[in-house]
């Protein structure tokens, strides 16, 4: 399928699972969380999740890595829509809704790419290659080829792989992991 009909139907079967099927589905991926080495992990860059799209909650996988690795930094982006990039900036309490609302860090400790040894990824769906669907604004893509470094890109998912993304396009940049509720995935 191509992305645009990908995005189209995860999207909806997002929004049609019920509030106690995503708690049911984070609980899940939790475990698979859980399962993964995070021995070498201080700064996480994460994102706020968006509960009208029945986003997988990332504040649960970051409480849990926060509560064994001391100190850990967790970082989230803020999106600059004039030129389409994205940056990320040091947890903050106070929150910032931005025009999709999508909550963001106030602009305070930014974080470089080189700093960060995982970024938790969101994605509709994605493929047996690592490839993603997103919302289709390009943001995580421009990001990670931007800065050519090779920090490990976890996506996290409800949903488990398609065999292929029909369109993906030399600006796509795969994920070098998944998790699901069921699964964990290196690509």
């Amino acid at each position: 399928m191509l992305k645009s009909e990908l995005r189209k139907t995860y999207l909806q079967k997002r929004k049609s699972l019920s509030q106690s099927e995503c708690v049911k589905l984070d609980d899940l991926l939790l475990i698979q969380f859980q399962k993964m080495d995070w021995s070498d992990v201080f700064c996480i860059g994460s994102f706020y999740p968006m509960e009208t799209h029945n986003e997988p909650n990332s504040l649960l996988l970051t409480r849990y890595l926060k509560a064994i690795i001391p100190n850990l930094s967790v970082v989230y982006p803020r999106i600059n829509a004039t030129d389409n990039s994205m940056e990320f900036y040091e947890e903050t309490e106070s929150l910032i809704e931005n025009k999709w609302g999508i909550q963001e860090p106030a602009p305070l400790n930014k974080v470089l790419p080189e700093q960060m040894d995982i970024i938790l990824v969101p994605l509709l769906i994605f493929d047996g290659e690592g490839h993603r669907v997103g919302f289709g604004k390009g943001y995580y893509d421009r990001y990670f080829d931007k800065y050519a470094y090779s920090n490990n890109r976890v996506g996290v998912s409800y949903f488990d792989p398609i065999p292929k993304i029909e369109d993906t396009d030399q600006f796509d940049v795969p994920l070098t992991h998944c998790i699901t509720p069921w699964n964990r995935y290196e690509f």
